[in-house]
């Protein structure tokens, strides 16, 4: 009979920890973070993969099975993981005529979100879904990022300058946009947003009415004693603290919706309806009814009573709108991997139309190289069956295990919900999105490990 310990791959364990805890405090300075995490990104996947030989050659060697028995169902999502890469491939190929390598390839000059970083991604997801990763080490490395994290983010807060992150002639108070080791924060909050659903399901799945209104066994998501529990608690607290303070408004709708399905478990199932409607209506009355001019909820007051403006969200609503009718001109087949930034704007030139600069006197950024939307990027540059795939891909993470539409969530899979809803309103990067694919792979694992 195996140990406990030697369910578990010690290299894709060890894999795990960097990627979870160490590549989000790398990158350096803000003047070329990107870049950095990039060149990072590359050196952690090359990293990677050793380590998933070594966890597969070590279980030949001590004739164990070199991974979990595996039907059809289970297999399931790498199938269509391939499919998406397959597509991107595709995609790819069709624009190498039109384009030079370093845009469809590397990204170059804009995000580095080429075909090089599709690979990667699924390379990680491949590696990741084959493998058995002990969950708990990862978890702590996680707590330990998010500490350094937070100790970065408020001396910067505080007017200094750790690590040089800022370049010369910047500041926290110059530019406030720009926190912590991710950089921009809207990155950072989705990097938070990644282990805030992490942290708040490893931490519930150490209470046992939270498994017996589910219905459910518990799993190896179970942490020992307080050991455990007390660094991953502090770092959900620090997780949330940064994600409200950072004032990202998808932040806290992506945390009201995680927050949401976890109250719903906790309901009754035969007033979990009854709840979700009523909820859903007060929602809208305070948003119908909302006194206050300025911010998100005032926005959504105005759309609901039909003024809408391509300026709401920052400019996302025109973003959005014209990146729609761009994906029309190759809805299927897109333009390829890092294409976004050329064809938009001179879609945007060619068609005479305008991204407004200013809101009621704000002044608003009106250049974007990103449609800011994970949906609308697999959209435009990979065309529909990319985001078909890609959707499909999340839903069955988040609803792997459900209680009819109720998703019931591991830890893993929260964090992929909560990715899920940030991904309306941001764009992947290579910041944020490897440790994505990773926890998007995790989602899928059969755990079997007790509690001990």
């Amino acid at each position: 009979m195996r140990s406990a310990q030697s369910k578990y791959g010690y290299g894709m364990t060890l894999s795990a920890c960097l990627w979870l805890g160490l590549f989000p405090l790398l990158g350096g300075s803000y003047a070329h973070i990107t870049y950095n995490k990039w060149i990072i990104m590359l050196i952690l996947t090359g990293i990677t993969l050793p380590c998933f030989l070594f966890d597969l050659v070590r279980d030949r060697i001590l004739n164990k099975e070199p991974g979990r028995k595996l039907s059809f169902r289970d297999v399931f999502p790498a199938i269509i993981a391939s499919l998406h890469i397959l597509w991107i491939l595709i995609t790819c190929l069709l624009c190498t005529g039109s384009y030079d390598p370093d845009v469809w390839w590397r990204g170059k000059p804009v995000h580095f979100e080429g075909l090089a970083s599709q690979l990667c991604y699924f390379s990680l997801f491949i590696c990741f879904f084959f493998s058995r990763v002990h969950l708990k080490p990862v978890l702590l490395s996680a707590a330990a990022g998010v500490a350094v994290f937070f100790v970065i983010v408020m001396l910067q807060r505080s007017g200094e300058n750790p690590l040089g992150l800022y370049p010369p002639g910047r500041s926290y108070a110059k530019n406030p946009e720009f926190q912590g080791t991710i950089g921009n924060i809207d990155m950072g909050t989705g990097y938070l947003l990644l282990l805030a659903g992490l942290f708040l399901y490893a931490l519930l799945s150490n209470l046992p009415k939270f498994h017996a209104s589910n219905n459910s066994r518990q799993t190896s998501y179970i942490l020992p004693p307080t050991s455990y529990l007390l660094p991953v608690s502090i770092a959900f607290l620090l997780s949330l603290y940064l994600i409200i303070t950072m004032d990202v408004q998808f932040g806290v709708i992506s945390l009201a919706v995680l927050f949401l399905v976890t109250l719903l478990c906790f309901i009754p199932k035969k007033y979990r309806l009854l709840a979700f409607i009523l909820l859903i209506i007060a929602v809208l009355l305070v948003v119908w009814f909302w006194p206050l001019y300025g911010g998100g909820i005032w926005e959504l007051h105005e759309i609901l009573h039909g003024r809408i403006r391509l300026s709401f969200g920052s400019d996302r609503i025109a973003v959005w709108y014209y990146s729609l009718l761009l994906s029309g001109e190759s809805l299927l087949t897109g333009g390829g991997s890092g294409t976004f930034a050329s064809r938009f704007n001179h879609f945007i030139q060619e068609n005479n139309l305008i991204i407004p600069a200013e809101q009621d006197g704000h002044p608003l950024p009106n250049v974007f190289d990103a449609p800011h939307s994970e949906y609308l990027n697999q959209l435009v540059n990979h065309g529909l069956p990319a985001l078909i795939l890609f959707v499909l891909l999340l839903l069955l993470s988040i609803f792997r295990r459900h209680d009819r539409c109720l998703p019931l969530l591991t830890p893993c899979s929260a964090s992929v919900l909560c990715y899920a809803i940030q991904g309306i309103f941001s764009y992947p990067v290579c910041l944020v999105a490897p440790m994505f694919w990773i926890l998007l792979a995790l989602s899928f694992a059969e755990p079997k490990e007790s509690k001990t």
